[in-house]
């Protein structure tokens, strides 16, 4: 019995395991085969003569998986997926779709080499949504990935792989979107490309620049100059040559188009003078071959410096990827196993133990720990968790061991959806980005008829080809549309980073875009305001009684029952560290409220009623109760032994920081109003005491969202913030919807932006941050735009004539370079700006 070993990439849970398992027990020959996700590969037992390698590698990718050391085309990057190979010149069958590493279900993201510039977006953007069966494709320079929507039960990963490579560059699946790992490694591997070649380009380069000072009189000084100037052009220049020549193979244009024809002019000008014309040449040939060889290390260095800004930009999701450890201990077999989180079932258990971080959503079913949650609510004191209370992937447990049900499969922890919705907003476009992608998918091929227009401008006007050709090359380095098509995708990376930190999901790009432009928010009063539970805002005892001693009483009484506003007094009296009596004999009387008996006779708490059927007096308390009930408080009564002593306010309490929030707001020139399904006189006691003058109460889930369409009607940019199930039809009605975490699934679903906190300053700081963005954005676009507007022309030498100055080739690269760093480092000062 023969075994082949092979390893699998692109599993990611054990769905995909079967669906390999399957694809491999299916080749002819082959006996069983044992996948390993935890491995990354399978074990191929076959009778006889074993199949041919090749042939496994085929079934694996028609699955949609890949053997990396399977052989592929010829030109294809080799640490990339052979898919394309299997699928030329024949149909693949649809397989069984894996889960989409983004977690959104009919969704894949894949990784994409190659991409250099805004033109290269919009390329690949149009090759995959031609795809059959694609319903839209985003492509996004600042992480070199794709985000492709499918149509429901249709998935061909082979053919998305082979319409990237056939518009010219290479994709892979994407690694499983909780692989914080794979990310930073992706990073760290382009950063250590670009600085190699800086480092190589350097080096090459000195010999050409020295030798043009000091050795003019050394014959082999330009046969060294030459050999060095060819070494970097070739190396350094490789990647611009091999990305021009894969745009030239499909009939289209980019960023390696016009820094390839630009230094090999000037080298080419160079290095024919040396050869061809030397003993006449002087001193502009070499000059031609230095020139050449600092456009390649300026365009290089700011590669370098754009990959590591990047780097920088992206950080926050790996930050949030990381959250999760890598392991996870289940309890199997009655004893405990370490294994990856994404190979844990729901309903298994699982051990977290002092210090460590949950791995997985799961509910408590032994033990008591104080859980350091930060990450997802904000708030830097611990919760207690013990038995029935549910703990979240990514958090700390700080103290006490903890067993747990898995309550969610790795791929729908709170923490993955976070993760999802980053990830989705920086894919995702506003409408500022799609004018600039519209406007660059012309550009290049228009630069290079502006520089041939150039050569020939100088060349047949005034007879200076030499001056032209030098003309040219500025132009064409110059004009590299690097900055325009990252002017966006950074700002948007680093905003979506930035407000995950702040506990502010953004789900679209253009939702940032649209807040930046909000003119009022509306807000719902119960859970958004308001705590959405009842508490204890008053005590009010009678005269000669200790509030403490009023509300122990309460509670004591409140402790055996179950009614609603029984939970917020007995919470109080906790919170106060109040010690509590026994009584017993407990009592409801239907309509009035609750009795037992204890130590000072007979203890009542309730209403008026209850407390006059006992004939015991309380109407001294007759204003303050009508008073309670016009605010929408409930005043609850407390009697001992035939003794009134006093009453508790009982009310859906504002939230610790609503009237801050409300002031945030007007203070950034909003309108805000209150609207509410609750009675008018509760919603106008909570609008005084925030500090909202206009409200809209008793009105229906319809009548919310009319309320909302009417104000956008009026020409208002309206953003709607609630939580429950009765403001999703507001939330999808208005211009922006805003839903507090906390609140119902439908809401969070409703909505474009996800505050995690139950704190409402951060609509406040949602707003801020859009507009800081929108503002960056534009700085951004305006930057690259003017750059190439004037200094385009500067290059081409329109200035000569008058006297002016033209922009040299160097000067150019230098510009060029600083042009996409700028656009990078001021997006970067988005993490740095003040919301408060």
């Amino acid at each position: 019995m023969a075994q082949i070993e092979l390893p699998i990439e692109g599993m990611t849970c054990e769905h995909c395991v079967r669906s390999v398992r399957g694809a491999l027990e299916a080749v002819p020959g082959v006996r069983s085969a044992k996948v390993s996700l935890a491995d990354r590969k399978a074990i191929v037992e076959a009778d006889g003569i074993a199949p041919e390698r090749g042939v496994l590698s085929d079934a694996v990718a028609r699955a949609g998986y890949r053997v990396p050391d399977a052989a592929r085309p010829r030109d294809s990057d080799p640490r990339l997926v052979p898919l394309a190979s299997s699928i030329i010149d024949r149909p693949t069958p649809a397989a069984a779709p894996p889960p989409s590493p983004t977690g959104r279900e009919n969704e894949i993201l894949l990784n994409v080499d190659g991409m250099t510039c805004a033109s290269c977006v919009s390329r690949v953007e149009r090759a995959l949504s031609a795809v059959p069966g694609i319903a839209s494709a985003r492509a996004n320079l600042a992480t070199n990935q794709a985000a492709v929507n499918l149509v429901p039960g249709s998935l061909d990963i082979p053919a998305l792989v082979e319409a990237v490579r056939r518009a010219g560059y290479e994709a892979s699946l994407a690694d499983d979107m909780h692989d914080g790992g794979s990310l930073a490694t992706r990073s760290e591997r382009e950063l250590a490309r670009w600085r190699r070649l800086l480092l190589w380009s350097a080096a090459l380069l000195a010999p050409v620049v020295i030798l043009d000072f000091v050795g003019t009189e050394w014959p082999e000084a330009r046969w060294i100059q030459l050999a060095s100037a060819t070494a970097l052009q070739l190396y350094v220049g490789w990647p611009f040559l091999q990305g021009a020549l894969r745009r030239l193979r499909h009939a289209s244009t980019n960023m390696d188009t016009l820094v390839t024809i630009g230094t090999w002019a000037a080298y080419g000008a160079g290095a024919y003078g040396l050869v061809v014309g030397s003993e006449h040449s002087g001193h502009s040939q070499p000059m031609y071959l230095m020139d050449a060889g600092i456009i390649l290390t300026f365009i290089t260095l700011g590669k370098y410096l754009e990959a590591r800004a990047k780097g920088r930009a992206s950080a926050a999701i790996r930050k949030l990827l990381d959250l999760a450890p890598p392991l996870a201990d289940v309890q199997r077999g009655g004893a405990i196993v370490s294994v990856p989180p994404d190979q844990v079932a729901v309903g298994e258990t699982i051990v977290v133990r002092p210090g460590e971080k949950i791995p997985l959503d799961a509910q408590v079913l032994s033990g008591t720990a104080s859980v350091d949650e930060s990450w997802l609510t904000g708030e830097s004191v611990p919760r207690e968790k013990g038995p029935g209370s549910e703990i979240l992937a990514g958090t700390i447990n700080g103290t006490g061991s903890l067993t747990a049900r898995v309550l969610k499969p790795a791929g729908q922890t709170a923490l993955a959806q976070v993760v999802e919705l980053v990830r989705r907003a920086q894919e995702s476009k506003t409408e500022i980005q799609r004018l600039a992608d519209r406007v660059v998918s012309w550009f290049v091929p228009a630069v290079l008829v502006v520089a041939a227009a150039t050569l020939l401008a100088w060349g047949l006007a005034g007879g200076q080809w030499g001056e032209g050709l030098s003309a040219t090359v500025a132009v064409l380095v110059v004009a590299c549309p690097c900055a325009l098509g990252l002017a966006t995708p950074t700002a948007i990376l680093v905003a979506s980073g930035r407000g995950a930190e702040l506990g502010i999901l953004i789900k679209e790009a253009h939702a940032l875009e649209i807040a930046g432009r909000v003119t009022s928010v509306v807000l719902d009063k119960t859970g958004t305001i308001t705590r959405g539970k009842p508490s204890v805002t008053q005590i009010v005892p009678a005269p000669g009684v200790l509030p403490e001693d009023l509300l122990a009483t309460a509670a004591s009484v409140e402790q055996l029952s179950k009614h609603p506003l029984a939970e917020p007094i007995v919470r109080a009296a906790q919170q106060a560290g109040l010690s509590l009596s026994q009584v017993d004999s407990l009592q409801i009387a239907p309509g009035q409220g609750v009795f037992a008996n204890g130590k000072r006779g007979e203890l009542l708490v309730g209403n008026e009623s209850l407390l006059s059927s006992r004939g015991i007096a309380w109407t001294s308390a007759q204003a303050l109760i009508n008073t309670l009930r016009t605010t929408g408080e409930t005043p609850i009564l407390v009697a001992a032994g035939g003794n009134y002593l006093g009453l508790l306010a009982v009310a859906d309490a504002i939230g610790p920081h609503s009237r801050e929030a409300v002031e945030q707001l007007k203070a950034l020139g909003l309108n805000v109003l209150l609207l509410s399904g609750d009675h008018r006189a509760i919603v106008a006691r909570v609008a005084r005491e925030v500090g909202i003058e206009r409200i809209q109460a008793e009105v229906l889930p319809g009548q919310k969202q009319a309320a909302v369409a009417a104000l956008r009607e009026s020409g208002q940019v309206v953003a709607m913030v609630g939580d429950g199930i009765n403001d999703a039809p507001a939330l999808a009605a208005a211009d922006l919807g805003i839903a507090i975490g906390s609140g119902s699934d439908i809401a969070l679903e409703a909505a474009d932006i996800v505050i995690t906190a139950d704190d409402l300053r951060a609509v406040a700081r949602t707003i801020a941050l859009s507009r800081a963005t929108l503002s960056t954005i534009k700085q951004n676009l305006a930057w690259a735009f003017l750059y190439n507007v004037l200094l385009i022309p500067i290059a081409a030498g329109i200035l000569v004539p008058l006297g002016g100055y033209r922009l040299p080739g160097v000067a150019a690269a230098a510009a060029m370079a600083l042009s996409s760093v700028s656009v990078v480092t001021n997006s970067l000062l988005l993490r740095a700006r003040n919301l408060d």
